[in-house]
């Protein structure tokens, strides 16, 4: 029993050593007030509240640059870009926006208010500049509580939700935007066909998995080296130290790792009980950054749900093009769809946030 025992014990030791389970998560600290408040001042807090905004893939492709006291610009990291699944950029400027809101609830958080000067996104720069933000205070108000606008927030279920006026309130003040809100057991059902075959095209293709397995990061080793990219954040914490490394090691299997994809969105899919389809007449790069904002808009104030982006059938490599036509036929009549967000009803302990950057990862010097 004695070796038995201790065979057991450095069995453990070892998947323990292997996971990384005893490092500190600095992943997880932006999600924690604890290191919020400890930052230096008001304006680094607010960056990290931006910090919380969902992105594409969790590749976060920001980078901010203080200008003084009072005033931010955004660049969008090109570095962190996927050239096989958002070769047009569009799912890294939406990321642009869901920061550019993330970081507008923090300045209201925080007691101030901002102005947002927009910039028309060029990729012919290593680092586009997307917005200059200045903050300035806020007379006779209190500060606020803002809802960081992230997928993984907790928030009161309500089934009872009017989502149509919550859409038209926040849709109002993005101009040239529309929605089909697709909320029919047999228009649900179709758009779940469409969306799972968009998921089997991707998870087929060999270079679009292997550029995803290239941003997965298995262990809590590599959560805390890089802190983006996509994780296993769903685990039991009792069984990651176990079940991460085992996942690492297979891995290595670019058709097993796409096979695992297609039954984890059926999961998905099953729990989403309908969709938005966000529209724009023309939209450009600017009206992307615009969609990203409106999502997380929409994510902080639509109670009861997690809004959940699927962008697969959207993106523009070869695989994809046949079924993407087919959609564009079917849904874009009225508009050039910019976005597909399941609405999946919130039930019991929220996931825990997912990896985020620390505010110094993402600081021009």
């Amino acid at each position: 029993m004695i070796i038995i025992g201790s065979l057991l014990l450095i069995i453990v030791l070892l998947f323990i050593g292997l996971d990384g389970t005893f490092l500190s998560p600095k992943y997880k600290s932006v999600w924690s007030d604890r290191y919020v408040d400890g930052l230096e001042n008001d304006q680094l807090r607010i960056i990290a509240h931006g910090i919380r905004a969902a992105s594409g893939h969790n590749m976060q492709p920001w980078l901010v640059k203080i200008i003084s006291d009072s005033s931010v610009e955004l660049y969008a990291d090109t570095d962190k870009a996927l050239p096989v699944v958002d070769s047009d950029h569009k799912q890294l400027l939406m990321s642009q926006g869901t920061f550019i809101e993330s970081l507008r609830q923090g300045v209201i958080k925080y007691g101030y208010d901002a102005d947002i000067a927009y910039s028309i996104p060029v990729f012919d720069k290593k680092m586009p500049l997307i917005a200059t933000i200045n903050i300035h205070g806020k007379e006779g108000t209190d500060t606020a509580d803002a809802v960081s606008g992230s997928t993984y927030d907790a928030g009161p279920a309500g089934q009872d939700l009017d989502i149509a006026k919550e859409i038209d309130r926040c849709i109002s003040e993005f101009p040239g935007f529309s929605y089909t809100l697709v909320d029919s057991g047999a228009e649900i059902e179709k758009l779940k066909d469409i969306l799972l075959e968009a998921t089997v095209i991707e998870s087929g293709d060999e270079a679009a998995v292997k550029e995803l397995l290239d941003v997965f990061r298995w262990t809590e080793w590599e959560q805390n080296k890089y802190r983006y990219g996509l994780s296993l954040n769903t685990l039991p914490r009792l069984l990651k130290p176990f079940i991460q490394p085992i996942m690492k090691l297979s891995s290595k299997n670019w058709q097993s790792f796409g096979e695992s994809s297609i039954t984890q969105f059926k999961k998905r899919l099953d729990s989403q009980t309908g969709y938005i389809l966000l529209k724009h007449p023309d939209p450009g790069n600017i009206e992307y950054v615009f969609s990203g904002q409106l999502y997380q808009r929409l994510a902080s104030v639509v109670s009861g749900y997690y809004l959940r982006p699927a962008m697969q059938v959207l993106e523009d490599f070869d695989a994809m093009k046949s079924l993407n036509y087919r959609f564009r036929q079917e849904y874009c009549q009225d508009g050039e769809v910019v976005m597909i967000i399941g609405l999946q009803p919130r039930a019991g302990t929220p996931p825990a946030g997912n990896p985020r950057h620390l505010v110094d990862d993402i600081l021009l010097k």
